[in-house]
Parts: structure tokens; C-alpha cells; sequence
């Protein structure tokens, strides 16, 4: 019996270095990554919210999986966005673990607690477009919270839908995301 107790004490205090070894380089990675962060600042804000023409998006709670998968295609140039590329291929962000180390900081940021909004006069339409085209994707309160890979498009500026609108691809112009 006592040797049964002198294990199971072994194995907790095992666990509990574990876990504050965990703890320690996750606050380590988010340093990092708030490191990393801050000359992204100039163009996506302090708190990474984008800027309310649309033209930079909000980063703050975006998806880590999707925020590596951005900064991969800008870096190998498979997406074109010359000031993104520049970025994704300097030195502050040299490798593999600094574009996750990035991401991870993003991802854990609040979300943009007042995005710009459209006036709701398309709101209805927006709506059903949304609930039959985006929301298998972008998940229902346009999270993706479930779906890996996708972009969360809740605490977007209406000015970036509008944009993608422009372009051909989003939401009609004048509907509100999620």
C-alpha cells in the first residue's frame, strides 16, 4: 500500500511539472507572438482589429489554422498581396515556428467587439444568403470555430464585405456578417 501511495505521488508531481512546463511556453509562445505581432501593427492596428475602410482585416480571433495557411500562401506567392508578401517573407518571421507562433498569438486575441456595421436594410437577405451559401463553412455566428481552415468573418468591418463584394466574391453589398 505504501509503495501503490509512493507512486501515485511520484506520478503527481510528474503531471504537475508537466503541466507547468505547458504553462510556461504557452506564456513563452505568446510573448513570442505579441513579439512577432508588433510591427504588423502599423497596418492592422495595436489590437490587430483592421482598419474600418476594410481595406486590412481584423486578425484578432481569427482562426490559427487559418492564419498560418494565410501567411504560407503570401510567403510561397501562391496569394498575391505585395505589402503581405514582404511581410511574410522578412526575416521576423524566418520560419515555420514563427508563423505558428504568430498565428497563436492572433487567434487568442478578442475579437473586434465593434465592427463597423451596415444600415440592416439588407438584413433578411443577408441573412438567408448567409444561412444557405456561408455558414457550412464559416460556421453559423461566423466563428468557424468547428471547421479547420476556414476564416471567422464575425467582428469583420461591413467596408471589407462590401470590398469583397466588389471583387466578386463575399456577401452582397449592403448585408451584415453574422
Amino acid at each position: 500500500m505504501k509503495h501503490h501511495q509512493q507512486v501515485a505521488n511520484r506520478l503527481l508531481l510528474a503531471m504537475l511539472a508537466m503541466a507547468s512546463f505547458g504553462a510556461a511556453q504557452a506564456a513563452s509562445s505568446t510573448s513570442e507572438g505579441s513579439r512577432l505581432y508588433a510591427p504588423c501593427g502599423a497596418c492592422h492596428a495595436p489590437k490587430s482589429l483592421g482598419s474600418l475602410d476594410g481595406t486590412i482585416p481584423n486578425l484578432a480571433g481569427q482562426q490559427r489554422r487559418y492564419l498560418e495557411k494565410q501567411l504560407e500562401l503570401f510567403r510561397s506567392g501562391a496569394r498575391v498581396d505585395l505589402a503581405m508578401q514582404i511581410v511574410a517573407s522578412h526575416s521576423t518571421v524566418g520560419d515555420q515556428h514563427d508563423i505558428v507562433a504568430l498565428a497563436g498569438y492572433l487567434s487568442n486575441l478578442d475579437s473586434n467587439p465593434k465592427p463597423v456595421n451596415g444600415s440592416g436594410e439588407h438584413l433578411r437577405v443577408g441573412q438567408e444568403i448567409y444561412a444557405h451559401i456561408c455558414a457550412a463553412c464559416h460556421g453559423a455566428d461566423g466563428r468557424a470555430k468547428r471547421v479547420t481552415g476556414c476564416r471567422g468573418i464575425a467582428g469583420q468591418h461591413l467596408s471589407l464585405f462590401e470590398t469583397a463584394d466588389r471583387r466578386g466574391r463575399g456577401l452582397a453589398q449592403g448585408s451584415r456578417a453574422a
